[in-house]
């Protein structure tokens, strides 16, 4: 469905919503300071949340006329008290005299009266996207009575950089308090025409060189799904959502009717602008919505007008040939999880002295079910608990009254709740009183064994979702680091403990948590109990599944020399891949043929393929592998890196699809096994290679240095390639070697 919106200033046919507000205590006389209730929400906006039908005016007029009661009436939900009312449409979302501007002595009212000419204007506009909604927009979060005291507070924290600038404006306009001057550009925006606004913004930017807000956002329009609603709050006009670059603000969120919100999104989440954007720059839980920019259909050609800079689209705006130009929107049709989600945005910006309006009960029910069950909204959702009391047993008393008595109301309601809106009694109890303090755990590692068990259990939830994401991302790369996918990919290895020593679960996420950011998962890093929980789950359900995979569980062991000390206490001793390891060293070792390979460096390769492939091992001779190649990889792959000559320097550094070819000439074998032995000597202090000899411990010494050389060398190859091409071609010419498949060999004769 598309909707098309005009630049052009028309005469729109009256409609309902286009009704002039209604004022309440006040005289005939606007010039003289009377008692007037100025609403920071319009009435047409509110009409749209009435309980029972809507009436016209004449309808309403004859009613008021006959009863002497207000006809008009809204849910009201206050927060301070904790109550659910029906209340007057003219007494909500407003504040007396909020908008009287004393210094102005020939109509104090005169702002209220601009408000009122506004609001006629984009009551119609909600019908059909009219030139003057952007501007209407912006006031509607500007006229918000709670930044009257706060916008132009010179002493206020977040106007840090503007206060000489407010102090000296204060002062040029005899202005005495923050009010004055919320007041006084207030009447700015209202006397001034949109073009006038915008042509003064663009001579702004370009004085200061700022950088020009609205051309920051493009405009769409979102539908609940089929059965859901939006709400509305005190201050739900204008909310910011998301993070671009680390800067607040990827979304402007107007909630217009039940049905429909406008939304005003970063142009750097436009699809054309992906290719730019760096990976995670984007922060935000509506990522998932796709609304598509509005198309421009252009009255007359622009091939001649160049846009360099904002008065130049300024002018252009202003033009007759900019008010021809006419704009089709799509309408974004949102899934009932993706309502859900964003009415928890408008539900977590609740304030204690606030308030909240819905059109059903039963929509707001399952709202407020679905913020309540998610643990990061725990603190948040304590304003709500009151309000799901009382919708849940008037909701419930209306279903009983629907159906048999032999039917359970709790059991039809339930036929109705998307399982979204429910919650895991279990883990979300165990949330409850980790975040509370009522139940403590010897280890972070301990608390978050036992929430990832309950949870591997529990229904589906948003805590669940998330961390199952970024396990998801991190798994991933970690696998897709690996040349081949070993014997027993997905089987259970050996389970993680239950508990582990204070010091152990420290080290352990001291290391992992970057480690997970470096692997592309997101961690929260925040200090909340929460927030610290949800990292820590996430840790913990990454290794759960990593422990089932012995290509990641390789990947990760070699990412640090001290991964594998640490990552092995997680682990009873002697696991299954233990003693898989030992009883093949032995059998190497004891009846092995040297002939079964066709050089010492196939020997090496498959030797890795046991020892360092086979799942989680607690063993010395893996744990030594995994300690020697990730000190190799860390010392050749970052501290070499930069001594490069040319061209390799230049050179890429990664080729992913690299594979090592394990079958060579032992010639080649012995040449490579040497050099490699003689620059880990070189680079790597302490390290001494190990000649062989007739001994066990002397042979698996030599077996685990060359099994690090070959992993060493497959890390190179996909991660490193111009530092190994570098070492390849010192090789003797005439030598015909090769280490990859499907590659050149190195050392050709010209």
């Amino acid at each position: 469905m598309t909707r098309r919106r005009r630049n052009t200033e028309k005469q729109q046919p009256r409609t309902d919503l286009a009704e002039e507000p209604q004022k309440t205590d006040s005289s005939p006389n606007s010039h003289a300071p009377t008692t007037q209730y100025q609403h920071f929400i319009p009435r047409f906006i509110l009409r749209r949340f009435q309980v029972g039908p809507v009436r016209s005016k004449a309808e309403r007029q004859r009613e008021f006329r006959r009863t002497g009661v207000d006809p008009e009436y809204v849910y009201y939900y206050d927060i301070a008290t904790g109550s659910l009312d029906i209340r007057p449409i003219g007494k909500v979302y407003g504040v007396a005299n909020v908008y009287q501007d004393v210094r102005n002595t020939h109509n104090i009212n005169e702002l209220e009266e601009k408000l009122a000419d506004l609001e006629r204007h984009a009551a119609s506009i909600i019908m059909d996207l009219h030139k003057a909604l952007p501007q209407f927009l912006f006031i509607m979060h500007y006229r918000n009575v709670s930044y009257s005291g706060t916008y132009f507070q010179a002493d206020h924290p977040e106007n840090a950089g503007s206060r000489q600038l407010i102090e000296s404006f204060m002062k040029a306009k005899g202005i005495q308090s923050p009010v004055e001057i919320w007041l006084h550009f207030l009447g700015y925006y209202l006397n001034a025409s949109h073009s006038d606004i915008m042509r003064d913004a663009a001579e702004l930017v370009e004085n200061l060189h700022l950088s020009h807000s609205r051309n920051k956002y493009f405009f769409s329009i979102w539908e609940a799904a089929e059965g859901e609603e939006f709400i509305i709050t005190h201050n739900a006009f204008g909310l910011w959502e998301g993070l671009a670059g680390g800067c607040p603000g990827l979304h402007r969120i107007f909630v217009v009717s039940p049905r429909i919100a406008i939304v005003l999104r970063h142009v750097i989440s436009r699809p054309e602008m992906k290719k730019y954007i760096m990976p995670n720059s984007l922060v935000s839980t509506l990522l998932n919505v796709n609304p598509a920019p509005p198309t421009p259909i252009y009255g007359t050609p622009i091939n001649h007008v160049t846009f360099q800079s904002a008065m130049s689209l300024a002018q252009y705006r202003s033009s007759q040939e900019g008010e021809n130009d006419s704009f089709v929107f799509k309408i974004a049709k949102l899934s009932r999880p993706q309502t859900l989600e964003f009415n928890s945005i408008v539900l977590v910006n609740l304030r204690k002295t606030g308030s909240l309006t819905f059109l059903s009960r039963e929509s707001m029910l399952r709202t407020a079910r679905a913020f309540r069950s998610s643990p990061a909204n725990f603190h948040a959702s304590e304003l709500l608990v009151p309000l799901i009391s009382r919708l849940t047993n008037t909701v419930e008393t209306q279903v009983s009254a629907l159906h048999p008595l032999s039917q359970s109301s709790a059991a039809v309601f339930d036929q109705d709740v998307d399982a979204l809106t429910l919650i895991d009694v279990v883990l979300y109890v165990l949330l409850m009183q980790l975040c509370t303090g009522s139940r403590r755990f010897e280890t972070a590692y301990d608390r978050a064994h036992l929430v990832f068990r309950i949870m591997e259990k529990a229904k589906p939830t948003s805590f669940a979702d998330e961390i199952s994401q970024e396990v998801e991302k991190a798994f991933k790369v970690c696998k897709d680091s690996e040349d081949d996918v070993p014997v027993g990919e997905g089987v259970s290895f050996a389970p993680l403990l239950p508990s582990i020593s204070n010091e152990s679960s420290s080290q352990l996420f001291r290391f992992m948590i970057p480690c997970m950011s470096r692997l592309g998962a997101v961690m929260s890093g925040g200090e909340g109990v929460l927030e610290e929980l949800q990292d820590e789950v996430t840790v913990v359900s990454f290794l759960a599944r990593a422990s089932s995979s012995p290509a990641v569980w390789h990947a990760l062991s070699c990412a640090s020399p001290e991964a594998p000390e640490i990552l092995s206490r997680l682990f009873k001793k002697d696991t299954p891949a233990d003693r898989f390891v030992m009883n093949f060293t032995q059998f190497m070792y004891e009846r092995a043929s040297p002939s079964s390979f066709s050089s010492g460096f196939h020997m090496a390769y498959s030797l890795r393929g046991i020892c360092g492939m086979a799942g989680p091992t607690t063993n010395p001779i893996s744990q030594g592998y995994y300690e020697l190649t990730a000190s190799m990889i860390q010392c050749l792959g970052h501290t070499m890196l930069g001594s490069l000559p040319e061209p390799y320097s230049s050179q890429p550094r990664e080729r992913p699809k690299a594979r090592l070819l394990y079958k060579m000439p032992e010639e080649h074998s012995i040449m490579l096994f040497s050099n490699m032995k003689m620059i880990v000597q070189t680079s790597l202090r302490g390290y001494e290679p190990s000649l062989g000899g007739d001994t066990v411990g002397h042979t698996l010494k030599k077996w685990i240095d060359e099994m690090a050389i070959v992993g060493c060398l497959a890390w190179l190859g996909k991660h490193r390639r111009n530092f190994l091409d570098f070492i390849l071609d010192g090789f003797p010419q005439g030598m015909n070697f090769k280490l990859f498949e499907e590659e050149d060999a190195t050392g050709v004769p010209e």
